[in-house]
């Protein structure tokens, strides 16, 4: 009688354990199943990663473009005022005061001497059409008529060879800041490398031959007159050189200086 019971309870005690391990391997299976993934959902999470990147990389890379652009126009701004204002204090004239157009004599008080003498130019790459640009109808003028001076930091300043103070009564008429309306030049952040497109407010993604609106007073809101529908935000940007400041020159110049 003893002995039937022990056999039962042994028997009992092998059904728990085979019942436990049962249970035990159903458990670790669904645990697997929870943390794994099947083919089908890793080709259609894929498959989602590349919608959205294909609809968000190009935005993103415009974005980062632009933050590029307008942190050089930035430095070139800057460096162009503190080169006007150091010669009027060392050489005793400025953007204002220029008297010659010379762009092979580094003494002379022309646009080319002053920024020679002030800023760190790279003089082998200087010289006449050695920036194409792409203004609209007027592609590559810049390649044959202006006078590029390169900056070693990559960028130029692109002006007429023949520009001066005296160069047109525009350039030195007083406005009612007190300074002269300036010398329009154009500043490349990157040199010759390209695009090379004129920035604009125009929606011309081949630029054009000026930005529009080149007097300062006549936007008084660029972020509304630059919306991102019409924002071609490339690597040149107009500048005027008024006394002894640089500022800049048009609608694109002057969004991308003040955002």
């Amino acid at each position: 009688m003893l002995l039937t019971q022990k056999c039962k309870f042994v028997k009992i005690k092998y059904i728990e354990v085979k019942l436990n391990q049962k249970y035990i391997r159903r458990e670790r299976n669904i645990m697997m199943k929870k943390n794994g993934f099947t083919l089908a959902e890793v080709l259609i999470t894929l498959a989602i990663i590349g919608v959205v990147a294909t609809l968000t990389l190009p935005a993103l890379m415009t974005n980062t473009a632009e933050q590029q652009a307008k942190t050089a126009l930035k430095k070139g701004i800057n460096t162009l005022t503190e080169a006007a204002q150091m010669n009027q204090a060392i050489s005793g004239f400025d953007y204002a005061s220029l008297t010659t157009t010379d762009t092979d004599n580094e003494e002379a008080q022309s646009l080319y001497g002053l920024l020679a003498t002030r800023t760190s130019v790279d003089f082998q790459k200087s010289g006449t059409g050695k920036i194409p640009s792409h203004q609209g109808d007027s592609t590559d003028k810049m390649a044959t008529t202006n006078f590029a001076l390169f900056f070693r930091d990559g960028s130029a300043l692109v002006f007429p060879s023949d520009i001066s103070s005296s160069s047109t009564e525009t350039y030195s008429d007083q406005q009612d800041d007190g300074l002269v309306y300036g010398l329009p030049v154009i500043y490349d952040t990157n040199g010759a490398k390209g695009p090379n497109i004129l920035s604009n407010c125009q929606a011309e993604a081949l630029g054009v031959a000026s930005d529009k609106t080149a007097k300062e007073g006549d936007v008084s809101n660029p972020s509304e007159a630059c919306k991102p529908a019409n924002r071609v935000i490339k690597d040149q940007f107009g500048i005027r050189l008024r006394g002894g400041y640089a500022v800049p020159n048009g609608v694109a110049a002057r969004w991308a200086f003040e955002n």
